[in-house]
């Protein structure tokens, strides 16, 4: 009967490593789609951000084929760009809605980091392992324990 119940352990253990290998393996699959989620979200930040500037004239317009000589602006009568609020540019709606969508991309890249980072560290990852160190390196002291006294 020693051998049946062998062959049940085995079974047992077989079956909880598939299990935990599944869980493994769905948690991969979670990374790599959280990565590519990240890459892509982080390349649509740039855009957004690249988009900003273009409208908000921060940077210019990249006419490298130009001459080299520097052409005089003349600077615009501030006057006339005048809002009633006094603000000397009129509001954009297009970058108010590109700053909303950049600040949705943000929000979403964080979230994904954190489930990242909280994922990758938890508990429930290191319970049976840790206790299997515990087991292990008692025996393994009560073992050196016994055998130092019967030399000695």
């Amino acid at each position: 009967m020693s051998e049946n119940s062998d062959w049940l352990d085995i079974e047992a253990q077989l079956q909880e490593t598939k299990e935990l290998f599944t869980e493994v393996e769905q948690r991969f699959l979670q990374v790599r789609r959280d990565s590519l989620k990240q890459q892509e979200l982080q390349i649509h930040q740039e855009q957004i951000r690249a988009q900003i500037q273009d409208i908000s004239g921060d940077r210019p317009s990249g006419n490298s084929k130009s001459s080299n000589k520097s052409k005089i602006r003349r600077k615009p009568n501030a006057r006339k760009l005048t809002t009633k609020t006094g603000n000397p540019h009129p509001p954009n709606p297009h970058k108010e809605e590109l700053l909303k969508q950049l600040q949705q991309v943000e929000e979403q890249l964080e979230q994904i980091e954190a489930d990242l980072e909280s994922r990758l560290l938890s508990w429930s990852s290191f319970h049976e392992p840790f206790w299997q160190v515990v087991r292990f390196v008692g025996i393994g002291i009560i073992i050196g324990v016994i055998l130092r006294s019967c030399a000695g």
